[in-house]
């Protein structure tokens, strides 16, 4: 989506017609529209919001001009839109909005003139675009208009391009942003058909005529409630998911109000606390790092060891028997019993000696013969002693590693919980101020709250394994009958060619998903470090929320502000590079950022940096900004501006500004 034009007609403040062209030029790709505080720059965001989606996010909910409202008399009809020209995909669309107003009553009341509009009025939506001639129009079915918008920009993630000052600061600390980034980099269109798969699967499932045998039956009746049950556990996980995250943030809270405080003691016990907890987690990553070396130690030929006193048993069974025999002869290598009677036959060995029977050549072949496979076992035997010594050889540490390993395992278990008894000690030293008494109880119930859902979330997950589980029970047992009954025989090859379809559906997902979370990781911070004037490392969760690395304590606005501003350039710029097109799928989308009074709650070294970054990273960007942010702005933002326009009240016969009528120049 890139914009093209914005016209409005009486729309709150703005008078009359006003027209804004949008620069398309890719290395021109900033408009910036300038004016001062309560001119009108908000009305701009929400005109599009309005105009796009419906979305009245005014507290006034009429939208036609004030002025033009008291003009009106009983019975006059007047007519407010905003139109929206855009490019989607190389074709031109225009989308225009309207509503009508009537004049219900008008009167006065002492000085003022009251002019009361109908209540609900009419509304008009139409959605039209260009042929490749550039001239004939053809409209879009109202019907279809909000269906036609939702592809070309989700109404549900229109808040993360446009958006004003007041707004950035949260975006990318809002719930919803796994749903928000899968949206805009499409990864929904890899979610839903799978989803839809899944259903097409089931319908197919259900179509399996099971009448003929009882186990096949009772498995079609158990997977309906099996997948039943599926669903509510899924339910509940998510449930239990945002129970957590909930918990969590308020630990961060309270911990960020005890970081605040003025008293050296708590400040001490809190940071000493921090400093245990970040050397709790590194121990309790050790101890997941020691089980893991352990199992595989383990795993490294346990055949070997546990057969050992088998084997070495044997061996001196073999040893003794050798000894009884007088020492078995071994055999010629890879020579066998059919040689000797080869040259036997001929008449003379290859060293041309007679082999004539009663000769001494003769008699000694035949002792060698008597030592040959496959008459004799020696060679079994030699090749049996091989192998047993070079399993002995290598299991001779074995017991013994594995015992180090535990050894160690054990020593981090303990330390672990000399940290946990340390950190409970420095929250006893917090409990003993009185200030800070009640903050340190609320983050203790937080943490306590957390590992409760904690568990909850663990045990859901498992019961979830075990419905997946008994589903792919129940599926295996009636695809087993589908198989054996012809007349089931083309709903099991549709049932195998959507389940196919299916699982490359969901490795697609899986790895492009992965994709998204490491690129997106990895430029927010790039992104951030050049923003921010300061040193933080910020981490991407798989729930896709912002997050730093290294503290937990409370976020100013301005930082606030920032990380977002990272995170939607981040985003943006990924869809911009298209970076998970491939030849079979093309995912790529382009996004505008139109956005109101950006820097409001920024100093001007986060304006410099922030300017630097945003017009590399969007296909177009359109800011509404005041005065006195724009020069700090201009700096670095000017060489990138295509359009600029200034948005002016008119003034009275006083030179008094009219807050009523605003025009844009």
């Amino acid at each position: 989506m890139i914009l093209k034009r914005l016209e409005m007609n009486n729309f709150r403040q703005y008078i009359g017609d006003q027209t804004v062209e949008f620069s398309t030029d890719p290395e021109k790709n900033v408009t910036v529209l300038i004016g001062v505080n309560t001119s009108g720059k908000t009305t701009i965001v929400r005109a599009f919001e309005w105009c796009l989606y419906s979305k009245n996010g005014f507290e006034d909910q009429v939208l036609l001009n004030s002025e033009v409202r008291q003009r009106m008399n009983v019975g006059d009809v007047q007519e407010t839109y905003v139109a929206v020209t855009f490019i989607h995909d190389d074709r031109t669309y225009t989308i225009k909005r309207s509503v009508k107003y009537v004049c219900n009553e008008r009167y006065k009341d002492g000085e003022k003139i009251v002019v009361n509009l109908n209540k609900k009025p009419e509304e008009t939506v139409s959605l039209e675009y260009l042929q490749a001639d550039g001239q004939t129009k053809t409209p879009i079915d109202r019907s279809n208009i909000a269906e036609s918008m939702d592809r070309v920009l989700p109404k549900d993630l229109s808040d993360y391009f446009f958006f004003g000052g007041e707004r950035i600061s949260g975006i990318a600390n809002r719930a919803d942003l796994t749903k928000a980034v899968r949206g805009l980099m499409r990864l929904d269109v890899l979610e839903n058909a799978s989803t839809h798969l899944k259903s097409v699967v089931k319908v197919f499932e259900n179509d399996i005529d099971t009448t003929g045998d009882i186990n096949a039956q009772r498995a079609k009746d158990a997977l309906e409630t099996y997948n039943i049950r599926l669903s509510e556990l899924k339910n509940e996980l998510s449930n239990y998911d945002k129970e957590m995250s909930y918990w969590q943030q308020q630990e961060i809270e309270r911990n960020a109000e005890l970081a605040k405080s003025n008293i050296e003691q708590v400040k001490k016990a809190k940071e000493d606390r921090d400093r245990i907890q970040s050397a709790l987690e590194s121990e309790k990553r050790r101890l997941i790092a020691k089980r893991d070396e352990m199992v595989r130690a383990f795993n490294y030929r346990p055949y070997a060891f546990f057969g050992l006193p088998a084997i070495q048993k044997s061996l001196e069974f073999l040893e003794k028997a050798n000894e009884k025999a007088g020492g078995v002869k071994e055999s010629i290598p890879a020579m066998e019993q059919d040689a000797v009677d080869f040259l036997i036959h001929r008449g003379f060995c290859i060293c041309g000696t007679r082999l004539d029977q009663g000769t001494i050549a003769y008699q000694k072949v035949m002792e060698e013969r008597r030592v040959l496979p496959p008459e004799h076992v020696g060679d079994a035997v030699r090749q049996y002693k091989d192998k047993s010594e070079g399993y002995l050889a290598g299991t001779e540490d074995y017991a013994g590693k594995i015992e180090q390993l535990f050894k160690e395992y054990r020593l981090i278990k303990r330390e672990i919980v000399r940290l946990e008894n340390e950190k409970e000690a420095q929250g006893q030293l917090i409990i003993d101020d009185t200030d800070a008494k009640e903050i340190e109880t609320k983050r203790r119930n937080a943490h306590t709250k957390y590992l409760e859902a904690k568990q909850d979330y663990d045990s859901c997950s498992r019961k979830i394994g075990e419905c997946e589980s008994n589903i792919t029970n129940c599926e295996q047992t009636i695809k087993k009958y589908a198989k054996s009954s012809a007349k089931n025989e083309r709903t099991a090859r549709l049932i195998a060619y959507s389940q196919a379809v299916l699982s490359w559906l969901l490795e697609t997902y899986k790895g492009k998903e992965e994709i998204v979370r490491t690129e997106l990781e990895k430029r927010v911070n790039e992104n951030f470090s050049k923003m921010y004037h300061g040193v933080r490392s910020i981490e991407i969760d798989e729930k896709y929320r912002v997050k730093y690395s290294d503290i937990t304590t409370e976020e100013s606005d301005g930082l606030k502000a920032v990380k977002s501003f990272a995170f939607i350039a981040s985003l943006v710029s990924m869809a911009k590079d298209k970076i998970l097109d491939d030849s079979e799928i093309k995912l790529g989308q382009v996004y505008p950022l139109v956005m109101d009074a950006p820097f409001s709650n920024v100093d001007e070294i986060h304006i410099d940096n922030i300017c630097k970054i945003l017009p590399m990273t969007a296909n177009q960007v359109v800011m509404a900004v005041m005065q006195k942010d724009w020069e700090y702005a201009a700096k670095n933002l000017q060489r990138y501006v295509g359009k600029s326009y200034s948005i002016e009240k008119d003034r009275d016969s006083e030179g008094n500004e009219i807050d009523t009528s605003t025009h844009i120049k």
